[in-house]
């Protein structure tokens, strides 16, 4: 009697004393099922026996660009193209796996292939926990935050990627369970603008779609943006949400003037009002203004995250899966915030295989949200879904398919290719 093993599309293959071949490690594995559909591979039987000795054979960045149509501009920056680093896994079986790397693209390659692809290779994806560790405290020269965590990120969520495609299970069940199929969502891209009825117009289109929330970037102009949030809030009314996003912009000082400035208009919340470096200063502008406080995405792992809670003045965390060291950190970072009473809402605003790997992880932890949604396709997201998400009432779908539900066409990969 054979064992089941894994098929040429991925997935385990049930045993079948016909029709086998002579496996990598010397045992027998059936052939598998090449032209079998997504749902039918997710469908179908599969043996533990078969997963013990798949190993990771190749490591790949992948860089895609898109450019805007007009330039993004925030409170730090203004760009008209955004770089996204994929990193694809191999197997020795044939299931490969994506993921992403949310860092400084100038430096995506050499953490990624000249850093972390030497100590992955050979190693067994299932065991997240072991190559996590050996990837982030493997050596005496710690990274404990910043570019090599974004890669450690992107291996991690990769291996999830390709345990949901050899169990033929969608990664939010092998995370704790499809404990919902949509995830209520915020509209994200609403940048600054120098007239601001143009942000009016914007934020007006973005709840005739159905979302509840808005979210706006300003703190270009920290005497004058009050103005700006205020046209916002008379072209949504009352009753949809308005978050105010800094992106660091302000001191301390700043931070609370312009707090008190708009907290009349109803903030749902007010995030990234100071560097990452004042983890003490959210507390006195949380006591100053009253406001609700939410950072985070420029913060790296459990141990970062807790000195963050610590320090108070944080109500909503904000970590990034493809920054703070992927979907296994990710789970430790919403334990540690639950001790702590802060509510969860990952940032998102990436490529799709974050955006995949964020869905995931907020249908299997239901504590977690609101989602943050691209809603001006700003990078390449719905091209890298199999089956893109439906987005109806403020609210996103969540992938059913086997692993993340993504994948790189080669015309995709043509057509954004950042090289």
């Amino acid at each position: 009697m054979s064992t089941g093993s894994f098929g040429s599309d991925g997935v385990i293959q049930p045993g079948n004393s016909r029709d086998t071949a002579r496996g990598a490690c010397g045992r027998d594995r059936t052939v598998g099922q090449a032209h079998a559909s997504p749902l039918e591979r997710r469908d179908r039987a599969w043996r533990p026996d078969s997963l013990l000795r798949v190993k990771i054979v190749d490591v790949e960045l992948i860089q895609l660009a898109k450019v805007h149509a007009r330039p993004h501009r925030n409170a730090k920056q203004s760009r008209s193209r955004r770089v996204v680093s994929l990193v694809r896994i191999t197997t020795d079986e044939g299931v490969d796996g994506l993921g992403e790397a949310w860092c400084n693209p100038a430096l995506a390659e050499g953490v990624v292939l000249g850093k972390l692809r030497p100590l992955v290779l050979g190693q067994d994806p299932f065991n997240v926990e072991g190559i996590w560790h050996r990837a982030f405290d493997g050596s005496a020269m710690y990274d404990p935050k910043g570019a090599v965590v974004a890669g450690i990120s992107g291996i991690d969520i990769a291996c999830w990627d390709i345990m949901g495609k050899a169990t033929g299970q969608p990664v939010c069940k092998l995370l704790g369970g499809l404990n919902r199929t949509e995830i209520p969502a915020y509209a994200s891209d609403l940048h600054w603008e120098e007239d601001p009825t143009v942000m009016a117009r914007a934020a007006a289109s973005f709840v005739e779609r159905g979302f509840r929330t808005v979210k706006t970037h300003v703190g270009v102009d920290p005497l004058d943006d009050a103005r700006r949030v205020r046209a916002i809030r008379d072209a949504i009314g009352p009753e949809i949400g308005l978050m105010v996003d800094v992106n660091t912009g302000f001191d301390r000082p700043t931070a609370i003037r312009f707090g008190r400035q708009i907290a009349e208009y109803e903030i749902t919340w007010y995030e990234e009002p100071l560097s990452p470096m004042d983890v003490h200063g959210l507390a006195a502008v949380r006591a100053a203004t009253g406001l609700t406080i939410a950072t985070g995405e420029n913060e790296y792992t459990r141990w970062g995250f807790r000195q963050l809670f610590e320090n108070g003045g944080i109500d909503y965390a904000m970590p990034d899966v493809a920054r703070t060291g992927g979907l296994t950190e990710m789970k430790k970072i919403c334990a540690v915030a639950e001790a702590y009473g802060v509510v969860v809402s990952p940032h998102n605003y990436s490529s799709g295989v974050c955006s995949a790997a964020t869905l995931h992880f907020m249908a299997a932890v239901p504590s977690t949200g609101p989602l943050e949604w691209d809603t001006i396709d700003s990078s390449v997201v719905s091209e890298l879904f199999v089956e893109p998400p439906t987005v109806k009432n403020g609210a996103v779908s969540v992938p059913q398919l086997p692993g993340l539900g993504v994948h790189l066409p080669d015309e995709v990969r043509s057509r954004y290719s950042a090289n």
